[in-house]
C-alpha cells in the first residue's frame, strides 16, 4: 500500500545523502587544486545546487512509490583535469571521495542512533512510538548511505568506481580500460534491469547486498550499536 510519509522521507534521505556525496567530490577537487566546482557554486551542502529533476527526484519517487527500490543520480560535479597536478591519480581520489563521504555519513548517523539509545534509551519496551520511528528512520538513512557508497563503486562509467579503477591501473591498462567508457551506461542499464526482465535473481545486486550488510554491521559494531 502506498505510504506517502514513507515515500517522502525516503526520497528526502536520498537527496540529503546524495548532496553530501557530491560535496565530497567538489571539496576533494578543490583541495587538489581545481576550483571549478567552487566557482560554479557546487561546493555546497545545499541540495538545490546538486539536484537533477529526473535522477534525484522523479525516479526515486517512482521507485519508492512502486515499492521496487530505486536508483538515481545528481548533476555531475564539474572537474577540469588541467588544473590537477596528477590527473590520473587525482581523478581517482576525487571519484573515491563521494563513496567515502557516504561511509562517513553512515558512521555519523549510527553514532547519533547510539547516543540517543544511551541518553534516552530508545526504543525500549514501552517506548513511545515516535522513538521507534526515529530509530527506524536513522537506520534506514544509514543503510541508504551504504548502498550509495557500494553502488557507486561499481567499475562502470559514469559511476565513481570507473575512475577509481582507472586510477589504480598502470598507464597501459588504464588506457585500454578507458575505451570501455562509451559502453558503461548500456552495461549499467543491463545490470539494473535485465535480470528483472528475465525474471531471474540479480547476481550483482545480490553481491552488493552482501557487501552492504557487512559494511553496515561492521560500522554498527564499531559505534557500539550492536
Amino acid at each position: 500500500m502506498f505510504d506517502p510519509f514513507y515515500t517522502i522521507v525516503t526520497v528526502s534521505q536520498f537527496i540529503i545523502l546524495l548532496t553530501f556525496h557530491e560535496w565530497g567530490h567538489a571539496k576533494s577537487a578543490n583541495m587538489l587544486g581545481d576550483s571549478t566546482a567552487e566557482d560554479e557554486g557546487r561546493m555546497s551542502i545545499n541540495p538545490s545546487v546538486h539536484i537533477d529533476p529526473i535522477g534525484t527526484i522523479l525516479l526515486p519517487l517512482i521507485g519508492t512509490f512502486a515499492g521496487a527500490g530505486f536508483f538515481g543520480w545528481a548533476k555531475p560535479v564539474p572537474v577540469d583535469p588541467h588544473n590537477l597536478q596528477n590527473p590520473k591519480r587525482d581523478l581517482m581520489f576525487i571519484a573515491a571521495a563521494g563513496p567515502i563521504m557516504n561511509i562517513i555519513c553512515t558512521i555519523v548517523i549510527l553514532a547519533i542512533a547510539k547516543i540517543l539509545e544511551t541518553t534516552i534509551g530508545f526504543p525500549q519496551p514501552g517506548s513511545r512510538s515516535q522513538y521507534k520511528i526515529a530509530r527506524l528512520l536513522l537506520i534506514q538513512c544509514a543503510q541508504i548511505s551504504v548502498w550509495l557508497a557500494v553502488f557507486n563503486m561499481l567499475p562502470l562509467f559514469p559511476l565513481d568506481g570507473f575512475s577509481v579503477l582507472r586510477g589504480l591501473l598502470p598507464w597501459r591498462q588504464a588506457n585500454e580500460f578507458e575505451k570501455l567508457r562509451p559502453y558503461g551506461m548500456p552495461i549499467l542499464m543491463a545490470v539494473i534491469f535485465l535480470p528483472n526482465l528475465l525474471r531471474i535473481p540479480n547476481p550483482v545486486f545480490w553481491a552488493m547486498g552482501k557487501i552492504v550488510v557487512f559494511i553496515f554491521a561492521t560500522i554498527a559494531t564499531l559505534v557500539g550499536l550492536r
